[in-house]
């Protein structure tokens, strides 16, 4: 599957899911979206320059997973996710930057305007979803599933969960 069908299928997959999230049923009392943070330490908004980091670091084989644990949600129960995530960038030779970014509807969570540039291929605009936890901005593993999943690449265990 091509990064532009990828990318694609993702957005409508976190569109349709934000999309049933707000079609819940207020009486029942459910939660709609995880709590954003553990801690009363409320982290700054990040620049688009600073999630543009997370992301290179989250992608490079090169940094240790034991570094990249913080940088999804949920990365110290699926540090195999990372290998998938390295393996996407590398196979399709993508590069990805964070173009702006501004607060979701829900406290502690962002949504990134995301450019997907690949070689010989259009760019591609994407919208990605950051949450804070304990402080610190992290991919929220939903996200980083869809990607690897729609990508054709084998997702680890906590994906099916996500």
């Amino acid at each position: 599957m091509s990064l532009r069908r990828t990318i694609a299928a993702v957005s409508l997959s976190a569109f349709a899911l934000g999309g049933l999230a707000a079609c819940g049923d207020d009486d029942e009392g459910r939660e709609t979206a995880p709590a954003p943070t553990t801690s009363q330490e409320q982290a700054a908004v990040p620049t688009a320059e600073e999630l543009t980091d997370l992301l290179n670091r989250a992608s490079d084989p090169a940094v240790p997973v034991e570094e990249k644990l913080d940088l999804v949600e949920g990365g110290a129960e699926s540090p195999e996710l990372f290998d998938q995530i390295a393996a996407l960038k590398a196979e399709q030779g993508a590069d990805v930057s964070i173009t702006g970014v501004a607060e979701g509807d829900i406290p502690g969570t962002l949504i990134a305007n995301t450019v997907i540039v690949q070689p010989g291929q259009e760019d591609i605009n994407v919208q990605a979803q950051f949450i804070q936890q304990d402080g610190q901005w992290q991919l929220q593993q939903s996200f980083a599933c869809a990607l690897v999943t729609n990508a054709g690449l084998e997702a680890p265990p906590s994906c099916a969960v996500a």
